[in-house]
């Protein structure tokens, strides 16, 4: 297995964890207990980030720690200490020593970090929020900057998702945050909705940077959101100028997402889909359709509850008789209504059989 591959299967596997533990930073989330399990520890501290000065000052830390107190770094001799060039009297010849080349300081490794991203999709109720999990750059600790950056400034990987932010000239100043306050820092001419920006997908930019900013932190704490470091009665036409709670899960949500398989991942065997759901009797059905859109499995799953929110759903899905190629794993809500209602939500992967 090559070096990317073991780097592949640490981000599936950290992402899966992430997909299993985090219930939109509900009181009773895992997050920071799965970053503890799959990182060096920490001490806890408020982070400031802005720009890549954070991570330059992180990286220095970073290499102190590595060294620990009394560790001596690998370097270049000190010259005073280099055997002298000029021969001394000998009764047998003496051969000079090599010069000595210094050490060149390997370069740092890039770090990631796996971060909850909240993007918009389309549903039979409207544009709803979906959560998809990233590999992004970061110092690996808290992700906050890089997952609003991430949901403001970046593009899903899912293709069905897309960012409200995308063509605002949005860009991420800053951002600072604990359990009790978070703040967020954006730059550019966001005060005033834009002509093409739908006021309901303008009301869901704003609180995808508030679950997004919360989902980071681990928590459910106020997010104030700040234009170019200051405070602002709107953004896109949305009233901020408080500190900002998230919406109730079954007015924003889609009331079924997938965690677990990611976009393009590639399966084998039976495979474990996750994620949750807020369905008609807690009934998920999924289905694994072919390219040209037919049915090749079925099933479903029951999810924990139903009620008031989404509960965590899973399942096992055989994928070991069909032909290698691209499929699509869907999940959806049950619809008793038989469409009278729209239909079921749904979430869709793609993923690869080899």
């Amino acid at each position: 297995m090559s070096t990317h591959d073991r780097d592949t299967d640490r981000d599936t596997d950290l992402a899966r964890l992430l997909g299993e533990a985090v219930d939109d930073v509900e009181p009773a989330d895992r997050l920071g207990e799965i970053r503890a399990r799959t990182s060096s520890p920490a001490p806890q501290r408020r982070w400031w980030y802005a720009g890549g000065a954070a991570l330059a000052a992180a990286a220095a830390v970073t290499a102190v720690a590595v060294l620990g107190p009394g560790t001596t770094p690998t370097s270049a001799p000190d010259p005073a200490e280099q055997p002298s060039a000029t021969p001394t009297a000998s009764t047998s010849p003496t051969t000079d020593p090599s010069p000595t080349t210094p050490t060149t300081p390997a370069p740092p490794v890039a770090e990631t970090v796996t971060a909850a991203v909240y993007y918009v999709g389309d549903t039979p109720r409207g544009p709803r929020l979906y959560r998809e999990f990233r590999a992004l750059p970061g110092d690996g600790s808290v992700p906050l900057a890089p997952a609003v950056r991430a949901a403001v400034e970046g593009d899903s990987d899912d293709p069905d998702y897309r960012s409200p932010w995308a063509g605002t000239g949005a860009t991420l100043v800053g951002a600072t945050g604990d359990a009790e306050l978070v703040t967020v820092d954006l730059a550019g001419d966001l005060r005033l909705r834009p002509g093409g920006l739908d006021p309901a997908e303008a009301a869901l930019a704003v609180e995808q940077v508030v679950r997004t900013a919360q989902a980071a932190v681990g928590s459910a704490a106020p997010v104030q959101l700040l234009l170019d470091g200051q405070r602002t009665d709107q953004l896109l036409g949305v009233p901020v100028a408080e500190p900002l709670a998230q919406g109730e899960d079954l007015d924003v949500l889609a009331l079924v997402s997938i965690s677990d398989p990611a976009e393009g991942e590639q399966v084998e065997g039976t495979f474990t889909a996750r994620g949750r759901a807020s369905s008609f009797e807690a009934t998920v059905p999924w289905e694994v359709r072919d390219d040209t859109g037919a049915v090749v499995l079925d099933g479903f799953s029951t999810a924990e509850g139903w009620m008031e929110r989404l509960y965590p759903w899973e399942a096992e899905v055989d994928v070991s008789g069909l032909e290698p190629g691209r499929y699509t794993f869907v999940a959806m809500t049950s619809d008793p209504s038989d469409g009278e209602s729209g239909g079921p939500m749904t979430d869709t992967r793609t993923i690869v059989v080899p």
